[in-house]
């Protein structure tokens, strides 16, 4: 019997479902295993050495197994960081696991699987494993939602008659309502979100290596996005706060004079230090309980 690839790639959002929200750094025991129809699928792909598949049939597994491996880490810990060197040792840790499956029995598969794994997220965002650490079952998750172009406007005090082009919303979201809404209103606005798809004016990417560019953008709007993970970074001492800090720095100078910077947020202490000559910033209270901060490039 072959299996087909579309048979795998449900075969793969099916344990990914399984494993959502489980702690990989569980102390007591592991929490993910192979499901029925991985294990399944896995034996039959070990059987049909002679079927191989084309070029084009691996790289659409591949790339549906780095979509969902990336969903699955954000929707449990939002805050978790994947750059793009990071993005490419993903496939390799599942190339890996299907050669192992002509080696050893499937306990073994999945136990050098999940290690290849726990070693990975270890590496690249040490805070994870530090936090989840622990007996828990389930990893400690943070809630993120996507917020009605409305709600965005009225929490930042948004005036659309005011807002200089074009436009940049860093965070703008899966379904980027506020960008949206912008452009239904006239207004040239983009968006960037690594849960987005690169089509005409939104941006797929990681907002720490976008090229914002040097006096491009009129207004720019990050609406509890880069801010709250930028001071979130911070208080975990974990190293990353040091590029959002440069990449802080690269957003104003992609601001034409005159350009404003709307975030939400504020990170009071960073804000400090900008020179009053080069930038106005100001503050106000909004009613999440936080603060909001508005900078006007001089």
């Amino acid at each position: 019997m072959k299996v087909s690839v579309a048979e795998l790639v449900d075969v793969v959002d099916q344990q990914f479902q399984q494993s959502l929200f489980k702690n990989l750094f569980c102390t007591v025991e592991s929490q993910i295993h192979f499901n029925v129809n991985t294990r399944k699928a896995l034996q039959l792909l070990n059987e049909q050495k002679s079927d191989k598949f084309t070029n084009e049939d691996v790289d659409v597994l591949l790339q549906n197994i780095i979509n969902r491996f990336i969903w699955t880490f954000y929707r449990t810990d939002p805050y978790i960081n994947f750059n793009a060197e990071d993005k490419l040792i993903i496939p390799q840790i599942y190339l890996l696991m299907l050669r192992d499956v002509s080696k050893f029995q499937i306990e073994e598969v999945e136990k050098r699987h999940y290690e290849r794994i726990c070693w990975f997220i270890r590496k690249t965002n040490p805070g994870i494993y530090q936090i989840n650490r622990n007996p828990d079952r389930y990893a400690k998750h943070f809630t993120s939602a996507e917020y009605s172009s409305a709600f965005q406007m009225e929490l930042l005090g948004i005036d659309r008659q005011h807002l200089k082009e074009p436009i940049l919303d860093i965070g703008c979201g899966e379904h980027g309502y506020l960008v949206n809404y912008l452009r239904e209103q006239g207004l040239e606005a983009f968006g960037i979100d690594r849960l987005q798809i690169d089509k005409g004016y939104f941006f797929n990417g990681n907002w720490l290596e976008f090229e914002y560019g040097n006096q491009r953008w009129g207004t720019i709007i990050s609406n509890l996005s880069f801010s709250s993970h930028f001071l979130h970074h911070f208080s975990q001492k974990d190293g990353l706060d040091i590029s959002y800090a440069k990449v802080y720095m690269k957003i104003l100078k992609s601001l034409v004079t005159g350009g404003t910077w709307i975030y939400a947020p504020s990170i009071t202490y960073f804000e400090n230090l900008l020179p009053d000559n080069k930038y106005l910033v100001s503050q106000s209270p909004i009613d999440t309980g936080s603060y909001k901060t508005v900078i006007h490039k001089l």
